[in-house]
């Protein structure tokens, strides 16, 4: 015992030395992990509120985006257009050649009408007239009616009065498409005989007959059919590929050639016809 005592007397300095050496160990390791909890809930609370202010900034961002994607797809179409002379030359294509589309957007819209139209944000003042074709990404929508300086009329798809140039697509048969005024999300196909095949799916397009709007663009598919008691001729059931419900965004399509097709055909009736009454 006493000699512990002596050794403890003489290494008392080294003893105590490490002893405040632990004891600041003790006090830097409990100080630091403090730091690093405050520093990750600190960091786990700001990461939080930037992800937040993230999908803030990007969700009113989207209309942005999304007017910017629409104007380059309708450069596009317009590109396409001015490409098929050169690509396609003696192809079906040439039937499109001279189709030119104008972006625009539905200010006003209505599907509960047996007449329903439309407004859009474009008029004369941007190139527009009477009797131009209205279509979106999904599908036909109508014709232009009243033009204004900046904002026109378009008789919807689902109006009683439209009655639109029309086809199967599968088989090549034309027939009319036109609004029951029942369901907005379906038209009647009529004229299409029952001696050709038809089946549930085939899909509808754009007859091409006549000169507004070009050929083979979608309608939508056939939903259901059955034959008409009175007629050789279907009655068929057709839900449009266009949800007018939706309906937001919508292309003006500008045939240049129409104005001449139009002349030469309304010329040829008048001529035959008049020299059919001699």
């Amino acid at each position: 015992m006493k000699e512990f005592i002596n050794f403890i007397k003489s290494a008392h300095f080294f003893l105590l030395f490490l002893v405040l050496e632990s004891f600041s160990i003790f006090l830097i390791v409990k100080n630091t992990d403090k730091k690093l909890v405050f520093l990750n809930s600190a960091n786990s609370v700001s990461g939080f509120f930037h992800k937040e202010s993230s999908y803030i900034s990007d969700y009113f961002s989207l209309r942005t985006d999304n007017q910017r994607l629409i104007k380059e797809n309708n450069r596009l179409k317009n590109y396409i257009t001015l490409l098929k002379p050169k690509k396609h030359l003696f192809s079906a294509d040439l039937e499109n050649i001279g189709y030119y589309y104008k972006y625009a957007e539905v200010v006003k819209n209505s599907v509960n009408k047996p007449n329903n139209i439309l407004t859009v944000n474009k008029g004369s003042s941007d190139g527009i007239y009477e009797n131009m074709a209205v279509v979106s990404d999904e599908g036909i929508v109508g014709i232009t009616a009243i033009i204004g300086k900046r904002y026109t009329t378009v008789i919807s798809v689902l109006n009683s009065k439209l009655g639109i140039s029309a086809k199967i697509k599968r088989t090549g048969f034309h027939g009319i498409i036109k609004w029951d005024e029942k369901n907005p999300e379906y038209v009647l196909l009529t004229d299409i005989p029952v001696y050709t095949s038809l089946y549930k799916g085939d899909e509808v397009v754009t007859g091409g007959y006549s000169a507004i709007f070009p050929e083979g663009m979608k309608i939508g598919t056939v939903s259901e059919f059955k034959k008409d008691k009175q007629s050789t001729f279907f009655i068929i059931k057709v839900k449009l590929s266009q949800d007018f419900r939706k309906l937001n965004n919508v292309y003006l399509v500008d045939y240049k050639g129409r104005k001449e097709r139009i002349q030469i055909e309304d010329s040829t009736f008048a001529r035959y016809r008049f020299n059919n009454s001699d």
